[in-house]
């Protein structure tokens, strides 16, 4: 016999079990066990939402810059390597969504849920209880952490409102976060052909605001951290966008400005003076204004 007859035939059988589907099922009924009302005492939402509004703020200096390099033009294209206009698309895309998206969450106009609505809707009582925390954790008198809430309270009933409200309200901050609004329903949540227009210094102003409302809330609700917080922030977010973008020309927006004591001297200011600075004056206060009267344009003016 040959020695191909001699060879004995082996068959290797491999079976395996794919686990995929049953491990989607399991945490699809994990998210339908946690996916229960949650029932708050209104000072521990207002805590809560505040607490959000404080960690959403920490993103908005970071996505600006990233957007102010993403479309800067670069002094010379040919030299750039292949994959850069590309990066420089998808930060623009990804940054200006969340900065949108940001502002439609923070100012959200809703009724339910942890909202400015809410919070602009908020009793004296409540108030009271939020203040009373801040101060336990802040070791500062509960004098500064109401003064410091009721002004809080005072923005969001300005701003916490329907975007077509907010295109005729009366100050610059009020109708620049519609603008913004409109740009996150239309865009950054949907796909619409519906129109959204706005300019650098509405984006500028909405930033700044933002900001300035996470480092009234950091102070008192979230004492470790450090004094400047959000100037530290700022710092940080302009040198990683500047080494990402070397072209990018803009400054810091807060170069001169200490954030946290302007952020303190808008609480302490006397009536509705601090109000009227985040509303209208903030931009001025930070070196953006606008000196031209640009006609406007049938595109997005960033």
């Amino acid at each position: 016999m040959s020695n191909e007859n001699n060879r004995e035939s082996v068959t290797l059988t491999v079976r395996w079990t794919d686990f995929a589907s049953k491990n989607l099922d399991a945490r699809i009924a994990e998210l339908k066990r946690r996916d229960q009302p949650i029932k708050m005492e209104p000072v521990v939402e207002g805590i809560q939402f505040l607490r959000g509004v404080g960690s959403r703020a920490s993103l908005v200096l970071p996505m600006f810059y990233t957007l102010a390099g993403a479309t800067t033009k670069v002094r010379d294209p040919a030299e750039q390597p292949p994959w850069k206009p590309t990066q420089a698309a998808s930060f623009e895309f990804s940054a200006l969504q969340t900065i949108s998206l940001i502002c439609r969450a923070v100012f959200d106009d809703s009724r339910k849920g942890l909202t400015g609505k809410r919070l602009a809707n908020a009793s004296d009582e409540t108030l009271d209880g939020i203040a009373q925390h801040w101060s336990q954790k802040s070791k500062r008198p509960i004098e500064e952490a109401s003064n410091a809430l009721k002004l809080l309270r005072d923005l969001f009933q300005q701003c916490a409102q329907p975007r077509k409200t907010l295109l005729v309200s009366e100050s610059l901050l009020e109708r620049r976060v519609g603008l913004l609004k409109y740009h996150a329903d239309r865009q950054a949540a949907h796909i619409s052909l519906e129109p959204f227009l706005f300019g650098l210094i509405d984006i500028v102003h909405v930033v700044a605001a933002i900001t300035i409302v996470g480092s009234i809330i950091v102070d008192f609700d979230q004492p470790q951290l450090s004094a400047s917080y959000f100037d530290e922030i700022d710092k940080a977010s302009w040198s990683a966008a500047k080494a990402t973008f070397p072209d990018m020309a803009i400054e810091r927006l807060f170069l001169r400005f200490d954030i946290h004591q302007q952020a303190k001297n808008y609480w302490k200011f006397p009536g509705h003076q601090g109000l009227r600075m985040l509303l209208s004056q903030l931009p001025s206060a930070i070196g953006y204004w606008d000196s031209q009267d640009e006609a406007v344009e049938a595109q997005t003016g960033y």
